[in-house]
């Protein structure tokens, strides 16, 4: 078996590292495809190995965001410059239409089947603002011999696209759920206890989609009544656009909320996990949101959006989602788990699910499925 793995965001995000690295370590060779956008991106999330070779190319330019289909024809022209494409007999494409697209040229060109994940910038991103790139979407959706799914409320999004009704039928078949995996310390080190105060966390970025002022604008309205009167918000990782802003409602609130900075070690961020009630983070988009689960792990119940991430995944002791819009939602929502916390339990969720190990294992099983079927 031999995969080229086509991933634009293979530098951005550790998410594929993970699953490249175990498949490397079952025996699967492979060819990870990364286009980057600067020189100072190469060797990012490279990994020791024995079969795989990982192909950077600082070929990305300003003007693709704009030209979709000039930006497919030059990172598949650059890739058969560069790898004898022949030599494959699987393409595994991470996103619908920045990897899709390639894994649609391989295919037309070399018969080579594929597989194609959808995530949230596709369904959120493409799909909802970019008509122009819905015919060469559906073609690649009709043609993939499997859809992948991160999670449940993605694909109910996906459905719903009015780009998607009318090939829906024919492609639903190819459907499937893979969720992602978590650091196996994680599963390691799971924590059933509960932890019994008015502290939440939030893990993540401070971009304008993981709507943090709306998260601290809902606990500032729960500090006004009696019962949360010593409620506190820890805020753990940080940068991005809104990162000023958020500085400084937690410079005038110094006593509702404080800021840890990024945690990296995970003894620590699980230490630290277990001394808050619950987590939340009611994003905007949100593919799946790996957090999530690490904080289910530690025992902390989550707060989720609707309609996002593990929407539709989870239940209902493992916390609650919310209209991310409404910061009275997110506040009532906060205020039901604390009031309630004993409901809430990770008893019920089976980590296994979300360990890499497991998840490369029916990665492998459709690869080889897919292959057997191609060479009949």
């Amino acid at each position: 078996m031999n995969i080229i793995h086509i991933c634009n965001d293979f530098a951005g995000s550790k998410v594929h590292s993970q699953l490249y690295s175990i498949l490397d370590r079952q025996g699967i060779h492979q060819t990870v495809f990364c286009p980057i956008r600067h020189k100072d991106l190469y060797g990012k999330n490279n990994f020791e190995s024995d079969h795989t070779r990982i192909l950077y190319a600082n070929i990305i330019k300003p003007y693709h965001k704009y030209c979709y289909h000039i930006k497919i024809k030059q990172l598949f022209n650059y890739l058969q410059q560069h790898t004898s494409l022949t030599d494959y007999n699987l393409c595994h494409a991470s996103t619908l239409f920045s990897d899709g697209g390639i894994a649609y040229y391989i295919y037309n060109k070399y018969h080579i089947p594929y597989i194609v994940n959808i995530r949230n910038t596709d369904v959120n991103g493409f799909l909802s603002h970019m008509p122009h790139t819905w015919p060469m979407g559906k073609q690649i959706l009709l043609h993939a011999d499997k859809i992948c799914f991160i999670s449940q409320a993605l694909m109910d999004n996906f459905c719903q696209q009015k780009a998607i009704q009318p090939i829906l039928n024919h492609i639903k078949d190819k459907f499937m759920l893979m969720p992602n995996g978590i650091d196996n310390y994680y599963l390691e080190h799971i924590h059933r206890e509960a932890t019994y105060n008015h502290n939440i966390l939030y893990v993540g970025n401070f971009s304008a989609g993981k709507n943090v002022p709306r998260l601290m604008q809902a606990v500032l309205q729960l500090k006004q009544e009696p019962a949360f009167h010593d409620i506190h918000l820890t805020l753990v990782g940080g940068d991005q656009q809104q990162h000023p802003h958020i500085n400084a409602l937690i410079s005038q609130h110094a006593n509702t909320f404080s800021y840890l900075g990024p945690i990296y070690d995970k003894a620590t961020m699980c230490m630290e996990m277990r001394k808050h009630s619950l987590l939340a983070m009611p994003s905007i988009y949100e593919t799946f949101g790996l957090v999530y689960i690490e904080a289910l792990s530690q025992g902390l119940p989550v707060i989720y959006s609707q309609h996002q991430a593990v929407d539709g995944m989870l239940g209902p002791q493992a916390g609650k989602s919310v209209n991310p819009l409404s910061v009275h939602d997110i506040a009532q929502a906060i205020a039901h788990i604390l009031e309630h916390r004993s409901q809430y339990t990770n008893a019920d969720i089976n980590f296994h699910t979300y360990q890499w190990e497991h998840i490369s294992e029916k990665y492998i099983a459709e690869y080889n499925h897919i292959i057997s079927t191609n060479t009949l």
